[in-house]
């Protein structure tokens, strides 16, 4: 059964992050607080009241996390923003082949063709029939086009995703994991979730909303399926955000002391 130093420890653990730092600090701090509660019991104390004595002394974990450097969280909050951005590249290149399955499925036109009305200059559609001189009409060729740079740009940035994300590993292997202060990683987790979401609703909305229209028109759907697929991997990624953000608001409660 835990007492209050545990309950402590884990508090401030829960605060200043991982890292080789933390967990030399935390030794440090353990093994403080049980000298103290020895003390404490030497002069007569209770076990359970020498823990709580001894933690109240030392001060409010919050308080105490706060001691790091303004360097040590200005590294802490840079390793997260680049595993953010890292991860967030990955959601950009997942989406990229999203759009590649539906480019295959439905056809480009579905993908990223023009919306109905759009009209291309004789030189400008010669540019797309030298592309793509098998598509037949300007239209075809133009929405092959845009599928090609839509899946191609979307799995270029999943790659840069990936190696950033392996740079963050592997500093993180050789130097240690930096830890991330508490106030900033509920910081990034909420701007994560707050972004994904925006951008979800904003490209599955619209998509969904240009479907019903030329449905409703009597026209043929295109162009839609670039932000059904940015937009559905948006809402998976800030559903999942979410996640995250609750499960981190439950870790901050504090432990109910044993009765």
């Amino acid at each position: 059964m835990s007492d209050a130093i545990d309950r402590y420890v884990a508090g401030l653990a829960d605060r200043l992050g991982a890292g080789r730092d933390t967990w030399r600090l935390l030794a440090e701090t353990d093994a403080h607080l049980r000298d103290a509660q020895a003390a404490l019991q030497a002069q007569g104390m209770a076990a359970d009241a020498a823990a709580d004595s001894a933690v109240e002394r030392f001060g409010d974990p919050a308080v105490v996390a706060k001691a790091p450097s303004p360097r040590r969280r200005a590294l802490g909050l840079f390793s997260g923003a680049w595993l953010v951005v890292a991860l967030g590249l990955v959601v950009i290149g997942i989406s990229g082949l999203v759009s590649w399955a539906l480019e295959a499925f439905l056809g480009p036109a579905f993908l990223a063709g023009d919306v109905n009305g759009v009209t291309y200059t004789a030189a400008r559609c010669a540019d797309f029939l030298g592309f793509f001189p098998g598509a037949g009409s300007c239209a075809a060729a133009a929405a092959m086009h845009h599928s090609e740079e839509i899946v191609s740009e979307r799995l270029a940035a999943g790659v840069l995703g990936l190696l950033l994300l392996l740079v963050w590993l592997l500093v993180r292997s050789i130097r240690g994991a930096v830890p991330i202060a508490r106030d900033d990683r509920r910081l990034l987790l909420i701007a994560s979730a707050v972004a994904y979401l925006g951008v979800g609703m904003v490209g599955f909305g619209s998509g969904v909303l240009s479907v019903l229209l030329d449905l409703a028109r009597g026209l043929a759907v295109a162009g839609v399926g670039v932000r059904l697929s940015d937009g559905a991997i948006a809402l998976v990624a800030g559903v999942v955000a979410v996640v995250l953000v609750v499960r981190f608001a439950r870790r901050g409660v504090p432990a109910r002391p044993a009765a």
